[in-house]
């Protein structure tokens, strides 16, 4: 049994998902934020199913500078906002929050591939784990611990390594990590071209997830929130 779709679900994603960035997070009722500690003008709000007028207040408060972004994530079946929130556009519509019970995941660390080493790096709340191949980093994901929740992100592959099974192999490496605490679910966001492969490990879609941003602006941070690892994609 997992778990239902729900604000204190969504804070807990948002709070596992700052964690692998470096993320400041602030949690004031239902409205989350995070950004970097240092640049508060480009921080992000996340909130779940929000009604007209914290919507209409949110739009606001992201529009008080172009770098901001406004992520709504919502139940699989409600309606879209559209394209154009309030004079935000719509960034990326793609993504889907996943959860999975890590009851049925694997334990044990899977295999190494042939010709390639792995790196483990432990940090405050979060792990790095890293595979390289010679001297290229080919792949490498992140994830954090909240609550009894594990978090996965930014799990990616560089393009010269696609197609070879590496963003299974450090997936399925996270959640054996993972495993050395006491968690009971997994979460992530994925991509569409994300969602198969989760699928394929057992896990399901719950939520919708929405990025609405400034028209026009320049050098924001992607509009994602899963698959993409700034050094790797260059």
């Amino acid at each position: 049994m997992t778990s239902e779709l729900d604000d204190s679900l969504v804070h807990t994603w948002v709070t596992g998902w700052a964690r692998t960035h470096g993320y400041e997070v602030r949690h004031e009722g239902s409205v989350h934020a995070a950004g970097p500690k240092a640049a508060e003008h480009d921080w992000e709000y996340v909130v779940f199913s929000p009604g007209a007028a914290q919507l209409d207040a949110l739009v606001a408060a992201t529009l008080e500078n172009q770098d901001r972004l406004l992520t709504v994530i919502d139940e699989p079946d409600a309606s879209p906002i559209g394209e154009d929130l309030g004079g935000l556009a719509l960034l990326s519509d793609e993504e889907k929050l996943m959860i999975a019970d890590m009851a049925i995941q694997d334990v044990e660390d899977p295999i190494t591939p042939h010709g390639y080493r792995v790196r483990r790096e432990d940090h405050e709340g979060w792990t790095l784990f890293t595979v390289t191949h010679g001297e290229d980093v080919a792949a490498r994901g992140r994830m954090a611990v909240a609550d009894d929740y594990c978090i996965l992100d930014r799990i990616y592959t560089a393009p010269d390594y696609r197609r070879q099974g590496l963003g299974t192999f450090v997936t399925r490496a996270l959640l054996a990590i993972a495993h050395e605490h006491n968690v009971s679910e997994g979460l992530l966001v994925a991509t569409g071209d994300g969602q198969q492969l989760y699928e394929y490990l057992g896990w399901s879609a719950i939520g919708t997830v929405q990025v609405f941003g400034a028209p026009g602006a320049t050098d924001r941070r992607r509009p994602s929130h899963s698959q993409i690892d700034e050094e790797l994609a260059g």
